[in-house]
């Protein structure tokens, strides 16, 4: 066993697609799936999320224990006994060598609206002492450690679109560090009309009469260990990223750090750009990302012309966006997933095919408002 080989022994989610991995293969597999958009706001017409419309942690969490945690808590800790249940119990490892890392956009901005919303229309002595333990963005990934027992490193990112590939990449590191010995990697977000409606008025919300994004709601979970139990899905091979100094809700107009991010991850994994047999799209809708992209991958690729997928159109974007990325890759790589989503128009014109056989090796950019570039590469084990 090398230190730095990090497996993906199991995969666990819950997305617009639906709980589970099964139904987000379902989804994959259908070219004309598309999620029902729309979260309510108070005194506007719907705003466009991505929402997990049917979730229940109904037969995952006793009733008692679901009541106590907030919806961001109960949609990670419902993707992640997915991940756990294919690993047996009791565990192959210590409890207390098992960490969590997971990222965030917006978790316990409902929470944070609970509390303020009695503080100011009431009073101080009216704000909900049971809504406080999560008005926190590191709520959720506490309250899966205490709900599984799990006394390793428990981390979370808030690092935008980034933020669930920023998790994976440092779950890397603490497996190669020997911190831990599994790690529960990937993100959460919320549906929350306050949140999609700040990005509403930046105008990067999709409209009738406009490009824009669509937000994301759901969990994603990555079981990694650098032991690959009997049948990992896949390797975890390289992680890199870079910054660029932009305004907070901008994404920057270079593509270097998009670029330096994804060339790092290839040296770690040991792969030539011209080894990349797929590509998870950052296209989220909004054009200068698009341009950006094809610029970068232009630089990277050269004349290679991999097939992509674009899955954040449809699945949504946010911490979760990055991870359900990262979780497509994995099952690609594995072979037990068929994508025969189109690439996005931005590199089909470019070039870039469409999927249509098993890859064994995929690159995983992430790019966030304000700069940060984040990037994975995933092979077959």
């Amino acid at each position: 066993m090398s230190a730095a080989r990090v497996y993906v022994c199991s995969t666990g989610c819950v997305s617009s697609a639906g709980t589970g991995v099964a139904a987000l293969a379902q989804a994959l597999a259908d070219p004309a799936w598309r999620p029902r958009l729309g979260i309510e706001r108070p005194d506007a017409p719907s705003l466009p999320v991505a929402t997990c419309r049917e979730f229940s942690t109904r037969d995952v969490l006793p009733p008692l224990v679901a009541r106590r945690l907030d919806r961001p808590a109960r949609l990670l800790a419902v993707a992640a006994r997915e991940a756990l249940h294919p690993l047996g119990d009791p565990l192959p490892w210590p409890r207390d060598r098992v960490g969590v890392c997971a990222g965030t956009w917006n978790a316990g901005t409902s929470a944070l609206l609970e509390v303020l919303r009695a503080v100011f229309l009431a009073s101080p002595e009216e704000a909900p002492p049971a809504q406080f333990p999560s008005t926190v963005a590191n709520a959720p990934a506490s309250q899966l450690g205490i709900l599984e027992k799990l006394g390793g490193p428990n981390l979370t990112f808030a690092e935008k679109q980034v933020g669930g590939l920023r998790a994976l990449a440092e779950a890397c590191r603490h497996l190669s560090h020997g911190r831990a010995d599994l790690v529960l990697a990937g993100a959460v977000d919320e549906a929350e009309w306050l949140n999609a409606e700040v990005y509403d008025r930046l105008r990067t919300l999709r409209t009738s009469s406009r490009p824009g994004m669509v937000l994301a709601e759901g969990a994603a979970v990555l079981a990694l260990a650098c032991e690959p139990g009997p049948a990992p899905l896949a390797v975890l091979a390289g992680w890199g990223s870079a910054s660029a100094p932009t305004a907070p809700c901008r994404y920057p107009t270079d593509p270097a750090p998009l670029v330096l991010a994804c060339r790092q991850a290839l040296q770690r994994a040991g792969l030539a750009p011209a080894e990349v047999g797929l590509v998870l799209s950052v296209a989220n809708g909004i054009p200068g990302l698009a341009d950006l992209e094809r610029r970068a991958l232009e630089t990277l690729l050269g004349t290679h012309r991999p097939p992509v997928v674009a899955t954040t159109d449809r699945l949504g974007e946010g911490a979760v966006g990055g991870a359900l990325r990262a979780l497509i890759a994995a099952l690609a790589v594995a072979g037990t997933v068929r994508v025969a989503w189109e690439p996005p128009p931005h590199l089909a014109a470019a070039g870039f095919p469409a999927a249509a056989a098993r890859t064994r090796s995929a690159l995983v950019p992430g790019l966030a408002g304000g700069g940060s570039s984040v990037a994975l590469v995933l092979t077959a084990p």
